[in-house]
C-alpha cells in the first residue's frame, strides 16, 4: 500500500528551506580568478573571467572591476544595473559585463577594442553585505605588426646597406638578419619607437660587404605570440662610380667650410661657458643668503607627527614609538572603531590641523608601494572611496616603478631619481600641499588653491607587505638635510632645506 506525506510535514520541509535562503546568501565566500593571464590581440574583445567558490548566484551581489591599486572603476554593477557614473572615461562603452553565468557564481568582465594601455593587472571585486573578496586577472596584450620592407641603398665605397622597416608591434619585438643559410647577421643600428597608441615601429640596418652574398632576408618576431614576419630581398651587384676632378674639389672644399664651422662653433661655446661661469660666481653669495632665509622659515613650521593606532587597518602593525608602520598579510583583532579603515590599508596622524604652516618627513627608503599626504579626519573610512581630492585626499603615491600624483585621473610624475625621503609641507590659509624629494632637494608636485573647511591630518598608506617599514622622520635642532629647489612661479614651494636629521626613527 502506498504512504502519501501528510500536508503538515510538506509545509514544515518548505518553510525549513526558506528559512535557510538568506543564511545561504549570508554564507562565507572566495572569489577566484584564472591561474594563468588572458592574452588579446590590439584592435580585438578580450574577457577576463572569475567565479565563486562555492558557486552561488551574484544576482544580489555588488561587483566591481578595478585596475591594480588604481581607485577609480573600470565597471560597477550593482542592483542589477551597471553604475555609469562610477566608472573611469576611457572604459565608457568599451566595458561591459557578461552575465550569462551569474546564476551559477560567474561572471565575465568583456573590453571592446583592447589597447595596448588596457594591460596590466585587473582586480575583481565582490561584495554582498558584510562578506567580500577579490581575485585578480592579468591581461597581456600583443600586436603583430605589418610585413617588413626592405630598402637598398648601394654606397659609393661598393658597401650595400639594407635597412628593414616595420610598424604596429607589442610588446617590443626582436629584429633578426639572416642568410640562406640560416646564419645570423649583426645590425649596424636598430631603434624601435612607440607610437601615440603604444605600438613600435621598428627600423634594423645592416651593412653587406661580401660581395658573394645574393641574398638576405629580415625576420621580426613577435616573442609573446610566438609569430613572425619574414621578407627576403636580392643584392644587386656592386658598382663604383667615377671620381672626377670638379668632384675632389668640391669635397676638399666642403672639408676645409666643415673644419672652419666646427671652430667657430667651439669658440662660441667656450665664450658661452665664461660669461655663464663669471653670472654664477655672481649669483653666489646672494644664493646663500637665500638658502639661510628659507631654512628659517622651515625649521619654524616643523611639527612632531605620530600615527593615530585607532585609525589603522587590521593589516597595518605599529611600532612602539608610534613613528613607523609596516603590512602584513595576518589580519589583527582589533575592536572595530568609526575612525579605523577597514578596506584601504591607511593610518592617519594623531595632529590635525586648522591653521597655520606645518612641515613634516617621511622615510619610504627603498620600500615600494607606498602613499602619503594629507586628508580631511572627517574622510569615509569604510569601503573602497577613491583617494583623491574631491573625496578629500591630497597625497602621492609610488605603485610599481611609477611615481603619481593621486587626481581624478593619476597623475604620473617624471622624478629625476626614486626619493628616500619626502617632505610634505601645508598651508593651511592658501589651499596648498606640496611633496619634496629630500635626496635631491627636487620639488615633487603640489596641490594648489584647496580650499580647506575641516581639520586636517597626516595620511599614510601601504599597498605591499615587507619587513621594511615606512617611517616618519624625528626633529632635529641642527639642519642635516639638503637644499630643496624652489619653483620660482609658485610661493608655496619655498621650502629650503630640510628640518630633519639623516638617521631614520
Amino acid at each position: 500500500m502506498a504512504v502519501f506525506p501528510s500536508p503538515c510535514l510538506c509545509g514544515c520541509v518548505l518553510t525549513l528551506m526558506l528559512l535557510q535562503l538568506p543564511w545561504l546568501d549570508s554564507a562565507h565566500f572566495d572569489v577566484v580568478g584564472p591561474p594563468d593571464s588572458i592574452l588579446a590581440i590590439v584592435g580585438e574583445d578580450a574577457e577576463l573571467p572569475c567565479h565563486l567558490s562555492p558557486n552561488v548566484s551574484l544576482s544580489h551581489m555588488e561587483l566591481r572591476w578595478l585596475r591594480g591599486h588604481e581607485s577609480s572603476a573600470v565597471l560597477v554593477h550593482r542592483d542589477g544595473h551597471a553604475q555609469d557614473a562610477e566608472q573611469m572615461a576611457r572604459y565608457r562603452g568599451r566595458a561591459a559585463l557578461v552575465q550569462d553565468g551569474l546564476s551559477q557564481g560567474r561572471v565575465a568582465l568583456r573590453i571592446r577594442g583592447v589597447q595596448v594601455s588596457d594591460s596590466g593587472v585587473y582586480r575583481c571585486l565582490l561584495r554582498q553585505g558584510d562578506n567580500h573578496g577579490e581575485a585578480s586577472v592579468r591581461l597581456k596584450v600583443a600586436a603583430l605588426g605589418s610585413d617588413p620592407h626592405i630598402h637598398i641603398e648601394v654606397q659609393d665605397n661598393g658597401e650595400t646597406r639594407l635597412e628593414c622597416t616595420s610598424a604596429r608591434w607589442y610588446p617590443e619585438p626582436q629584429v633578426h638578419w639572416r642568410t640562406p643559410a640560416g646564419e645570423k647577421l649583426s645590425s649596424m643600428s636598430e631603434s624601435k619607437n612607440p607610437d601615440e597608441e603604444g605600438l613600435f615601429s621598428v627600423a634594423a640596418s645592416v651593412i653587406i660587404r661580401d660581395t658573394s652574398m645574393k641574398n638576405v632576408s629580415c625576420c621580426i618576431q613577435n616573442v609573446l605570440l610566438g609569430q613572425e614576419k619574414e621578407v627576403e630581398i636580392s643584392i644587386p651587384a656592386p658598382f663604383f662610380p667615377r671620381l672626377t676632378p670638379w668632384m675632389v674639389a668640391v669635397a676638399v672644399i666642403l672639408m676645409v667650410l666643415g673644419i672652419l664651422t666646427i671652430g667657430s662653433i667651439f669658440f662660441t661655446w667656450r665664450l658661452y661657458k665664461e660669461r655663464s661661469r663669471q653670472r654664477k660666481d655672481e649669483l653666489n653669495s646672494t644664493e646663500k643668503l637665500l638658502e639661510e632665509l628659507k631654512w628659517r622659515k622651515s625649521s619654524l613650521h616643523a611639527v612632531d607627527v605620530t600615527l593615530d593606532p585607532d585609525t589603522a587597518h587590521p593589516h597595518l602593525v605599529l611600532y612602539e614609538d608610534s613613528k613607523s608602520v609596516r603590512l602584513e598579510d595576518a589580519r589583527q583583532q582589533l575592536p572595530e572603531k568609526p575612525e579605523r579603515f577597514d578596506s584601504w590599508p591607511c593610518v592617519l596622524g594623531r595632529e590635525a590641523f586648522t591653521s597655520g604652516k606645518h612641515y613634516w618627513e617621511v622615510e619610504v627608503g627603498d620600500r615600494t608601494d607606498w602613499a602619503i599626504g594629507v586628508c580631511r579626519e572627517d574622510v569615509t573610512k569604510k569601503g573602497f572611496d577613491p583617494i583623491i581630492p574631491k573625496n578629500g585626499f591630497w597625497a602621492v603615491e609610488l605603485y610599481g616603478n611609477g611615481y603619481w600624483a593621486l587626481t581624478p585621473m593619476r597623475t604620473p610624475l617624471p622624478l629625476a631619481g626614486p626619493p628616500r625621503r619626502v617632505g610634505v609641507f601645508l598651508d593651511y590659509e592658501s589651499g596648498n600641499i606640496a611633496f619634496y624629494n629630500m635626496t635631491d632637494g627636487s620639488h615633487i608636485y603640489t596641490f594648489s588653491n584647496a580650499s580647506f573647511s575641516a581639520r586636517l591630518r597626516p595620511f599614510f598608506c601601504l599597498w605591499s607587505c615587507g619587513k621594511k617599514p615606512l617611517t616618519i622622520c624625528p626633529i632635529t635642532d641642527e639642519l642635516e638635510g639638503v637644499t630643496v629647489v624652489a619653483d620660482a612661479k609658485d610661493p608655496s614651494k619655498e621650502i629650503p632645506l630640510s628640518p630633519m636629521g639623516e638617521d631614520a626613527a
